[in-house]
């Protein structure tokens, strides 16, 4: 019985020798299967450390990292829930990175290599990562996402575009946010390593079954091996450059079981506060995805969601790394945008565009909004201005206070709007550009069909927040008004209130107003209809009874007998303004460039008299009482101009 205890446990030992054999032998298999090779360099081509697909995102990398793997994952919705998305910074031990020695070893390879003071300090400071005893991870990993869908070996797969693919992208969706296949470069801005691994689980058209890939990509400096020339690309995994396939080949911490797709950023360079950094990304760009619970993010723990976002909009946290980080315009912006989509007092409009389709325009009228147009597509943030077709869409004149939203349509009469702007977005996410449909015949329709959407939402905003019997002051008027014989005379004083745009006195003439060019600064004439002055004087009657008797808080003010100079010796930056009131009252007063193509107002730096508030005069008014106000401008103007004069509405006294 003995003899037989005995022969159970060497039998034992036996076999856990053989198990423990068997399982470093699979351990040895894996990493000569797995590991990384580059690419060779048979050109003895000179690659740096600046590549421009990485090179664009270094300006901002935590706001761009955030906002394009965001995007991707946005376009990667299976449409069944809420796409979610986690940022978290993870520590993982040396000994669990297969490929930590090769690639220290590429890195001094590259080190003995000829470069510069930079290229020197960037490979230091990524040796210095790869020898420490845990190597920092930025892990973006997403849910109810199609993943990264193959097979992975065809090279028109989503898989391949996103891992070995330069300037392509194979999203299914044609109203997709992205659209160039630069935005993945994104992640590698945020890593020391310049190392990036992609592991997703997927199923292919009409089968139930769940396939796993993972793949790894790195771009150094191109340099020699043992004699060998290779370039500055790499891959982590199989032979022949192929991905990994099998889920137990790779670490616990880069497989995953559900359907979706996990970046990781190997190297991650943690600076201070880059998850605030990331979460003001997130919620400037996606406020409006995330309020339609379209996505939610969850940053180093803290959750961006439908419930969170209003509130971490308004928190001390986010307006602090706003003001660090000079951002304090965007996120302004924003809280502004998400009250107009949100505020029960907003109005929306149904614009359809011939031969396109139909947007949405979200408009809200109150006081302290910017007089802005924002475009919108996929609940994503693109731009203010339409400024590329000669539209810039700001500071409609004539108006009250508001913001807008324009965005296509959430339905099928969408999608062709959606396609479109996607066509004319460029890489940066900030600009919408003609020039980018090749097609000279679709690129003029597509110039057409922008320049009617932005006609019919002026229309729309200055009907909706037309302001009531706005007085526009014309200041190079009333030439006609003077005789044969007339002149300055001799004896002008100084102070004299004289337009600056002298005429030289003959007969009387009809009134000829001069025409600013913005481009080029200069004047040409253009005649005016004369005018019946008993008509004249009815309209400014029935216009003062209209004044009196005001429908809102806010109101024009009308101003008579208004001038303006340029005073002796100064520069184009200065003008002197001289008016009377016709009512008594806290005023705005918007000075602005007269006649221009498009509506430009002039801002003012600095007055003799009263303050000035978002570049525009703020003044006290008696009726009658005769002003004369010298202003600055931020930009040398010699041009005629016109003053639009509104009240302020009246603060209550406390109490």
């Amino acid at each position: 019985m003995q003899q037989k205890g005995a022969s159970l446990v060497r039998l034992t030992a036996v076999a856990a020798s053989s198990n423990f054999n068997s399982l470093a032998s699979r351990t040895l298999e894996r990493e000569i299967l797995s590991k990384i090779r580059f690419l060779k360099n048979e050109a003895s081509k000179i690659e740096g450390l600046a590549y421009a697909g990485f090179e664009t995102f270094r300006g901002s990398p935590y706001t761009s990292c955030a906002r394009e793997t965001g995007q991707n994952s946005r376009d990667a919705s299976t449409g069944d829930a809420p796409v979610q998305v986690a940022f978290n910074l993870r520590e993982i031990p040396r000994s669990e990175v297969p490929f930590a020695d090769q690639l220290q070893h590429s890195i001094e390879c590259c080190l003995r290599a000829p470069g510069d003071l930079k290229t020197k300090e960037h490979l230091e400071r990524a040796h210095a990562q790869i020898v420490a005893p845990a190597i920092k991870v930025l892990e973006i990993a997403d849910l109810n996402t199609t993943g990264l869908t193959g097979p992975v070996e065809d090279e028109r797969s989503v898989f391949a575009a996103l891992v070995k693919g330069d300037g392509v992208t194979n999203k299914s969706d044609s109203t997709s946010a992205g659209s160039y296949g630069i935005g993945k470069n994104a992640a590698y801005a945020v890593s020391d390593l310049q190392t990036v691994i992609y592991s997703t689980c997927y199923k292919n058209k009409e089968e139930e079954k769940t396939h796993f890939a993972a793949q790894g990509r790195l771009r150094l400096i191109s340099h020699n091996d043992g004699g060998e020339k290779l370039s500055a690309e790499g891959y982590w995994g199989n032979e022949n450059f192929a991905p990994i396939t099998c889920i137990s080949e790779v670490p616990g911490w880069i497989s995953r079981k559900d359907v979706g797709t996990s970046i990781f950023s190997v190297g991650f360079r943690e600076q201070d506060r880059w998850a605030d950094r990331m979460r003001l990304s997130l919620a400037t760009n996606f406020f409006l995805a995330i309020r339609r619970n379209e996505i939610n993010f969850s940053v180093d723990g803290v959750k961006l969601n439908q419930a969170s976002i209003e509130s971490i909009l308004e928190s001390v946290s986010l307006a602090e790394i706003a003001a660090a980080s000079d951002e304090n315009a965007n996120l302004e912006r924003t809280k502004k945008l998400m009250l107009c989509v949100s505020s029960d007092a907003a109005i929306h409009h149904k614009i359809t565009v011939q031969d396109l389709g139909d947007f949405d325009l979200h408009l809200l009228i109150a006081e302290g909004m910017p007089r802005e147009i924002h475009i919108l597509r996929n609940g994503i943030y693109i731009a203010d201005n339409f400024g590329r077709f000669g539209l810039p869409m700001r500071a409609f004149r004539g108006t009250k206070e508001y913001i807008a939203v324009l965005e296509p349509a959430r339905s099928e009469k969408g999608k062709k709007p959606s396609q479109l702007l996607k066509q004319l977005e460029n890489p940066a996410h900030d600009a919408f550009e003609p020039e980018r449909i090749i097609d000279l015949l679709a690129q003029k329709a597509a110039r057409r069909q922008i320049k009617e959407l932005i006609s019919k939402a002026r229309d729309i905003i200055k009907s909706a927040a037309k302001m009531e019997e706005i007085d526009h002051s014309h200041l190079d008027e009333l030439s006609h008004l003077f005789a044969t014989g007339g002149g300055a005379g001799n004896g002008a004083s100084a102070d004299a209130e004289t337009d600056p745009n002298r005429f030289k006195y003959g007969e009387a003439r009809k009134s000829v107003r001069k025409r600013a060019i913005a481009a080029s600064k200069t004047r040409k004439a253009k005649p005016q209809r004369g005018k019946d002055p008993k008509r004249t004087e009815r309209k400014k009657a029935n216009k003062s009874d209209r004044i009196r008797t005001p429908q809102g808080g806010v109101h024009a003010i009308p101003l008579d007998q208004v001038r303006s100079k340029v005073p002796q010796g100064s520069n184009k930056y200065s003008r002197t303004i001289f008016f009377t009131p016709e009512v008594s009252g806290n005023a705005e007063i918007t000075v602005a460039a007269s006649g221009l193509s498009e509506d430009v107002d002039l801002t003012i730096t600095s007055v003799s008299d009263g303050s000035v508030v978002n570049g525009r005069l703020n003044v006290e008014l008696i009726k009658g009482k005769r002003r004369t106000i010298n202003i600055i401008f931020s930009e040398p103007f010699a041009g005629p101009i016109e003053l639009i004069a509104t009240s302020l509405p009246v603060v209550p006294n406390e109490g």
